[in-house]
């Protein structure tokens, strides 16, 4: 491997810290492999399989979201040395949770689990690095998901939740309406007033308990 490249990964989150001497030592004792993006490209879609780990070494890379209304939703911009679904690559989930597009020519370093698994053995820096990185990943998106949450009016946090929980056009409330309310942290009342006003507003059918039809998606999307 060329030294600019070298280079490249050795400035990356997951090697920061170690020594050149052990960083040179680890690389070659792995198999890794380098993939090149073009600007404009998709370097991974929704749903594909993680079987690694993915680090940008070079340019830009953006985490966007198709919303049900067809509108893109831009949730990350990961620059040279970021970790992409780091969160995502052990655990009983190992697919993109996004869209990952290329916003410039950039390149990727790909080391596959096993290898992984292999360098946080050998090195607890490496080790520190990547646990650190998903404790600040699940720290980040707890605090988007909170911004997001209080700054949205009860119409649109409920409209958001109903579209992204039904299937087939019918929405089930799994947990209680005071569960709910709390998970919004608004009040009891005020969510079961804009429930029952979605119901009379012709937005929602109720069809038994915790169980509704939904008659205008229009109108939960032009909500949110």
């Amino acid at each position: 491997m060329e030294k600019y490249i070298l280079d490249l990964i050795n400035q990356t989150d997951l090697f920061k810290g170690v020594e050149e001497k052990i960083f040179k030592e680890l690389i070659e004792s792995i198999g890794s492999k380098l993939i090149n993006f073009k600007k404009d490209e998709y370097v991974a879609f929704r749903g594909d399989i993680i079987n690694g780990i993915y680090i940008n070494l070079e340019g830009v890379l953006v985490a966007e979201m198709l919303r049900e209304n067809g509108n893109i939703k831009k949730v990350e911009e990961l620059r040279n040395g970021k970790i992409i679904a780091s969160a995502f690559v052990f655990g009983n989930v190992n697919r993109f949770p996004v869209d990952l597009v290329a916003k410039s020519d950039i390149k990727i370093l790909f080391i596959p689990k096993k290898e992984l698994t292999k360098l946080l053995g050998n090195s607890e820096q490496i080790l520190i690095n990547f646990v650190d990185e998903i404790s600040n990943k699940a720290q980040f998106l707890s605090k988007n998901l909170w911004e997001s949450l209080a700054s949205k009016t009860i119409n649109q946090k409920l409209s958001e939740y109903i579209l992204e929980n039904e299937k087939n056009g019918i929405f089930i409330l799994q947990i209680s309406i005071k569960e709910l309310a709390e998970y919004f942290n608004i009040s009891r009342p005020s969510l079961s007033r804009v429930m029952k006003n979605f119901i009379e507003d012709g937005v929602l059918e109720k069809l038994e308990k915790g169980k509704y039809r939904i008659l205008s998606r229009e109108r939960l999307e032009e909500s949110q």
